[in-house]
């Protein structure tokens, strides 16, 4: 059974889709490829290190924690530049920079502006 158009859009409208994970979630076993800027090897170090490192520079859009043996003796922080795509990477963690995470969450709570939800419509098949 197929949803009619006017639901579709009062469900999108309302916000009544499920609810995406959390953008400040840290993701275990994914790692993110590309624009790396830094590398910093932490013999003490742990995945909320990480997170603070990359919190405290305005460059930092993501970062990825390397466990310790895994690609060496100490742990590695691999902080990047963009926020590209999780990848599939067993032992590492990766996550957002906070002001990063705190846009995407609140551009998740707002409602479609007018124009994102005639946008929509064009994409339905049939009248409108």
């Amino acid at each position: 059974m197929h949803l009619s158009h006017t639901l579709i859009l009062t469900i999108l409208a309302c916000g009544l889709t499920a609810a995406p994970a959390r953008a400040g979630d840290r993701l275990t076993g994914w790692t993110r490829v590309g624009s790396v800027y830094e590398r910093v090897s932490l013999t003490e170090g742990n995945q909320a290190m990480c997170a603070s490192l990359c919190d405290e520079q305005s460059q930092c859009r993501s970062w990825v924690w390397t466990p310790p043996g895994l690609e060496g003796v100490d742990g590695q922080c691999t902080l990047l530049a963009s926020t590209p795509a999780p990848r599939r990477a067993p032992q590492r963690v990766t996550g957002l920079a906070s002001d990063i995470a705190a846009q995407i969450e609140a551009a998740s709570e707002r409602r479609p502006s007018a124009r994102e939800i005639a946008a929509l419509q064009a994409t339905l098949p049939g009248p409108h």
